[in-house]
């Protein structure tokens, strides 16, 4: 039973993280500057950037 209660606590903890998964500056930061980042880095390498195959 003890078991089962920690595997619930841990579960819990894991799934709950998605929550707050957003930029703390998120609702500070005017939403201009992230149109003025999109257009400054639109003409560079950085825009085709892909993480999904990093670490292979």
């Amino acid at each position: 039973m003890k078991k089962a209660l920690q595997v619930a606590v841990l579960a819990s903890l894991l799934t709950s993280f998605s929550a707050f998964a957003h930029h703390p500056a998120e609702d500070i930061v005017d939403p201009d500057i992230y149109e003025m980042i999109d257009l400054n880095v639109a003409d560079t390498p950085h825009a085709l950037l892909d993480f999904t195959d990093m670490g292979n």
